[in-house]
């Protein structure tokens, strides 16, 4: 195979890992060559297609001769089903300015790493966070910055852990200083700690608005999958997130701002997926309780700005002993946008928060 590994620093390393030859890497691969960059040249963009837990023979196969020949190879056989171990590997290999990670469904916009760089390079950036956007064109309204803000962004008030998935561009400097690695033997959730650590790591984080968009391709959502887990291994990472001990070093606001996002997201979320493939047992909801009061424990007060629905939801999460009817209507009545108990929470001085319902959502809708 042809090395395009060597000779020459790109400005941005593009990491795509792949697991199955059904997978549309071509498009992935053409989008990030079309991202407005010199393809294996000083300055440019090198892309490093990962093959995990397959033959890159099998994945190269999928793509032009000429562009696959562009290509660096890169394989990682760890036979564990988790992007981590070729994210990991890629990011390794990575000695560019920025790095680039993608998912092998989905693309860039045309000329988007350009403009990203330019983002990076105006206010020398330890990453630049990508807007997002599905396939059929809407919006992925995360995270949910402050009105116009584009620059130093503040990981509190403008709600940077909402935007788990690190996309768009990180300096490979800021990688190396704080050793950030995807979390290994995790089936959900490896990227928690990697995106925390980076959004709350003191560096500065600039959001492109405006630029060109990283596509989640609808091959993606066709092709997610839900394997029912005890409730104390699907939220696993979530947990051990917060026993870190870098976590315990974070100040007040940082914890709180980080718990909330992982009851919102991750607990509440859960709740729904769970009751469309098995349902609930009473071993479920008392573990889907130790995890959210585990959580609680270290970030207090943050529930404090949820919405009244939402409190309701954690409170009957909290029972531990709740029927699962009863834990389904709470979850439901939080999802009845536009009513009081979904606008407002708890005391006025909550309402100022930038997690309460109406800051949150007005922020949302002028991504």
């Amino acid at each position: 195979m042809q090395n395009t590994g060597t000779g020459f620093t790109p400005a941005v390393d593009v990491v795509i890992a792949v697991h199955s030859s059904g997978r549309p890497i071509e498009r992935a691969v053409a989008s990030a060559f079309d991202g407005g960059l010199a393809a294996n040249q000083d300055g440019g963009v090198r892309v490093s297609v990962v093959c995990h837990n397959i033959e890159a023979a099998e994945i190269r196969r999928r793509l032009p001769a000429e562009t696959a020949g562009q290509v660096r190879w890169l394989t990682c056989h760890d036979g564990i089903p988790s992007p981590a171990g070729p994210f990991n590997a890629g990011i390794a290999a990575a000695d560019g300015e920025y790095a680039c990670i993608m998912g092998s469904d989905d693309y860039l916009e045309q000329g988007s790493l350009a403009q990203w760089l330019t983002v990076a390079r105006a206010g020398g950036a330890g990453a630049v966070i990508a807007p997002q956007r599905h396939a059929d064109g809407s919006k992925i309204r995360t995270p949910p910055v402050r009105a116009g803000r584009k620059s130093r962004l503040d990981p509190v008030r403008d709600r940077l852990s909402y935007r788990t998935a690190p996309l768009g561009l990180i300096s490979t400097r800021e990688i190396r200083r704080h050793n950030l690695t995807f979390t290994a033997g995790l089936k959900t959730g490896e990227d928690q700690e990697f995106s925390s650590r980076l959004w709350f790591g003191g560096g500065r984080i600039d959001y492109a608005r405006g630029a060109g968009h990283y596509v989640v391709g609808a091959d993606a959502k066709d092709r997610v999958t839900y394997t029912r887990r005890p409730v104390a291994d699907e939220l696993s990472f979530a947990t051990r997130l917060v026993a870190s001990e870098w976590f315990e070093g974070l100040p007040d606001a940082g914890r709180r701002a980080i718990v909330v996002k992982l009851l919102r997201v991750h607990v509440f979320g859960l709740v729904g997926v769970r009751a469309a493939h098995g349902g609930w047992s009473g071993t479920d909801i008392a573990e889907l309780a130790a995890v959210a009061r585990s959580l609680l424990a270290a970030a207090p007060g943050a529930a404090d700005p949820m919405a009244i629905a939402d409190r309701r939801l954690l409170d009957t999460i909290l029972d531990g002993g709740a029927e699962p009817a009863a834990l389904l209507a709470a979850a439901a009545a939080r999802r009845r946008f536009g009513r009081p108990e979904t606008l407002f929470a708890r005391g006025i001085r909550n309402n100022l928060n930038p997690e309460s319902p109406l800051r949150f959502m007005a922020a949302s809708l002028l991504v």
